[in-house]
């Protein structure tokens, strides 16, 4: 799961900052797998899927978007939301 998560497309936007998260979702998720987790870390798995792009709703947070191309490999994109907006651009949105 380790390797997978590492050469996603998701993987492409982390960074060295992103192991502890990776390997904290890594372990909670297979203690899931194999029966061993509560609803407090089940609630934490889902905290990191979010914020590392791996659910529906953290690529929609974060603006991202998979595309898979004809070789089933899977790139991602950054998608314009309102959250990826520059900071001026937000501040004019809310002063117009």
């Amino acid at each position: 799961m380790w390797a997978e998560l590492w050469e996603s497309g998701q993987a492409t936007q982390w960074n060295e900052s992103f192991v502890p998260m990776v390997a904290l979702f890594v372990r909670i998720t297979c203690d899931a797998f194999a029966g061993r987790v509560t609803a407090g870390l089940a609630a934490e798995a889902r905290y990191y899927a979010d914020h590392l792009g791996l659910s529906p709703a953290g690529l929609k947070t974060l603006g991202w978007e998979l595309e898979r191309e004809g070789t089933g490999t899977a790139e991602l994109h950054t998608v314009p939301t309102t959250h990826s907006l520059d900071i001026n651009e937000r501040r004019a949105r809310l002063t117009a």
